[in-house]
C-alpha cells in the first residue's frame, strides 16, 4: 500500500494512537514517580539513574528513526517499534526491582521513543494542501488529550492499588499502534525514500553515552553539589566532550543518520530553544504540582490526578481555537505572548495558594492556564520551526528527530529539578520555621511544602513574564 492510498480515518487514528501514547506515558510515568520509587524500592538518586537510560535509549532510538524507515519501511518499523515498546511495558508492569523497571523502560525508550516524531511525519503522508491540516490536528488533539488523561490515569490506578496498570495500559496502547500500522501503514518509506542514510555505531555510542552522561550528571548535580561535586562535574565534562565527538565525526559522514545543516537556521534554532523550554517546565510541573496538591490542600494522590486532568483538558477547546485563527492570522507573537502570560498568571496564583481553600475553585481552573501555556508555546513552536525545510522530507525529519531528543532530556531534567528544588526548599524552610516555633511534625510538613511551592511557582511566574517580553519582541516567526 502507498501513502496516498491509506483511507484519512485510518491514518488520523494511527496519528492519533502515536502520539497519544507518547504525551499520556510520559505525563503517567512522572505523575506516578513517588508510587513507583516505593513500588521497586529505589531512592531518588537511583530513579535519576533508570530516567537517564530511557532518555538516553531514546535519544538515539530518536537520531535512527529515518534510516530504519528507509530500510524497513515504515509498516514493519513502526510495527516493529510497537511490539519492543509493549513488551518493555509489560516488563516494567511485572517488575518489582529497580534493575526490573529500568530493563522494562530501556525496551520502552528503544521501542516507544520514536512514536511522537514518526506520528509527525505521518502528517507529511497527505500532500501539501489545506487538508494536511487535519493531520495536523489529530497529532495536536493527540498532544493535549495525552496531557490532560495522564494525571488522571495515573492517579486512579495508583489509588486503586493498580501500579502496574499504568504500564500495561500503555503496552495496550502499543499494540493497537502496532496493529493500525501493520494494517494501514506502507510498505516503502513513502516521504522518506530518498538516498539511504547509514548507521554508525561509533556515532550512536557516542550520541547515547553523550546524553546519559550530560542528564545524569546534571540531575546528580543537585544532589552531591556538596558531596561529591568533582565527580558529578568530571561526569558532565565527560558527557559534553562526547557530544563534542559526536558532533565532530558525524558532520563529516556522506550519508549520516542525522543531518545537521537545519542548525544554520536561526528561526530553527530559536525554536529548539522555546521547545527545551516548554519540554523542562511541563516535566517540573508534573512533578511539582502533584506533590503541592497533596501536601498543601490534603488531598489524595487519586484526587489530585482528578484535578490536573480537569485543569489541562482546557488544553483541547484551546488547540482548536487556536487552528480557527491561525488560518487567517498565522503570526506567532500573539500566541507566543498569551501563552506565556497565561504561564505567569499560572504561577503567580499557585505562589499564593490558600491551604483552606477549596480545590476544585482554586486549584483545577487555574492549571488550565498552564495547559494553555503548553498548547499555544508548543504548537506556535512547531508551525513556524520547520518552515526552512518544507521542501526536504528527509531534513524535516531529521529536524523533528533532533528537537523531540532534545524533547526526551528536557522533561527529564526538568522532572528531576522539579522534585530536587521542591525537597530541597522544603527541608530549608522546615529547618527555619523549627527554629522559631514549636509546631507539630504534620503541621511543619505542609508549612515547608507550602513555602517550597511558591519558590517554585514564583520562578514559573517569572519565566512566564520574560518569556513573554523576549517573544513580544522576536521577529523571526512573523
Amino acid at each position: 500500500m502507498r501513502a496516498q492510498a491509506i483511507p484519512r480515518p485510518a491514518l488520523l487514528a494511527t496519528i492519533f494512537v502515536f502520539n497519544f501514547i507518547e504525551f499520556l506515558q510520559s505525563g503517567m510515568v512522572v505523575f506516578a514517580s513517588a508510587a513507583t520509587m516505593g513500588h521497586v524500592g529505589a531512592s531518588p538518586e537511583e530513579y535519576a539513574l533508570a530516567t537517564g537510560l530511557y532518555a538516553a535509549v531514546a535519544v538515539v532510538a530518536i537520531s535512527q528513526m529515518s534510516a530504519c524507515v528507509q530500510r524497513f519501511g515504515w509498516r514493519d518499523f513502526m510495527l516493529g517499534s510497537a511490539l519492543v515498546s509493549a513488551l518493555g511495558a509489560w516488563t516494567c508492569a511485572a517488575s518489582t526491582s529497580l534493575f526490573g523497571f529500568a530493563a522494562g523502560r530501556v525496551l520502552m525508550a528503544a521501542g516507544g521513543g520514536v512514536f511522537m516524531t514518526a506520528a509527525r511525519m505521518m502528517v507529511n503522508f497527505i500532500p501539501p494542501s489545506p487538508a494536511r491540516i487535519i493531520g495536523i490536528a489529530s497529532f495536536g488533539a493527540a498532544l493535549s488529550g495525552g496531557l490532560a488523561l495522564a494525571s488522571l490515569a495515573a492517579g486512579t490506578l495508583v489509588g486503586a492499588e493498580a501500579w502496574s496498570g499504568i504500564f500495561l495500559l500503555l503496552a495496550t496502547l502499543a499494540l493497537l499502534g502496532g496493529a493500525l500500522a501493520w494494517r494501514w501503514l506502507p510498505n516503502g518509506a513513502d516521504t522518506l525514500d530518498a538516498s539511504p542514510s547509514r548507521f554508525d555505531l561509533g556515532d550512536s555510542l557516542a550520541l547515547g553515552g553523550a546524553a546519559f552522561l550530560l542528564l545524569y550528571g546534571l540531575q546528580r548535580l543537585v544532589y552531591d553539589w556538596h558531596r561529591e561535586r568533582a565527580d558529578v562535574l568530571a561526569l558532565v565534562g565527560c558527557g559534553l566532550l562526547l557530544a563534542v565527538l559526536f558532533y565532530a565525526r558525524h558532520r563529516r559522514r556522506p550519508a549520516r543518520f542525522l543531518r545537521l545543516e537545519m542548525l544554520r537556521s536561526p528561526r530553527y534554532r530559536t525554536g529548539l530553544l522555546i521547545f527545551a523550554s516548554c519540554y523542562t517546565l511541563l516535566g517540573m510541573f508534573n512533578t511539582v504540582l502533584p506533590q503541592l496538591v497533596q501536601r498543601v490542600l490534603g488531598v489524595p494522590l487519586q484526587q489530585a490526578g482528578e484535578l490536573q486532568a480537569a485543569g489541562m483538558a482546557l488544553g483541547i477547546p484551546v488547540f482548536a481555537a487556536m487552528l480557527l485563527v491561525v488560518r487567517k492570522h498565522p503570526h506567532a507573537t500573539k500566541f507566543y505572548v498569551t501563552g506565556f502570560l497565561a504561564l505567569a498568571a499560572f504561577g503567580w496564583h499557585f505562589a499564593h495558594l490558600d491551604p483552606a481553600a477549596q480545590p476544585w475553585r482554586s486549584v483545577a481552573p487555574w492549571i488550565g492556564l498552564f495547559g494553555t501555556f503548553v498548547i499555544l508555546a508548543m504548537a506556535t513552536t512547531a508551525l513556524h520551526s520547520f518552515t526552512d525545510f518544507q521542501h526536504d522530507n528527509v531534513l524535516f525529519s531529521n529536524a523533528q528527530q533532533l528537537k523531540n531528543m532534545l524533547g526526551q532530556v528536557g522533561t527529564a531534567l526538568g522532572a528531576g529539578y522539579g522534585g530536587v528544588l521542591l525537597q530541597d526548599r522544603g527541608a530549608l524552610h522546615g529547618e527555619r520555621l523549627a527554629e522559631q516555633a514549636s509546631v507539630g511534625g504534620a503541621v511543619l510538613l505542609q508549612q515547608g511544602s507550602l513555602l517550597a511551592g511558591i519558590d517554585v511557582f514564583l520562578l514559573l511566574a517569572v519565566t512566564g513574564v520574560v518569556g513573554a517580553v523576549l517573544l513580544a519582541v522576536q521577529r523571526r516567526f512573523d
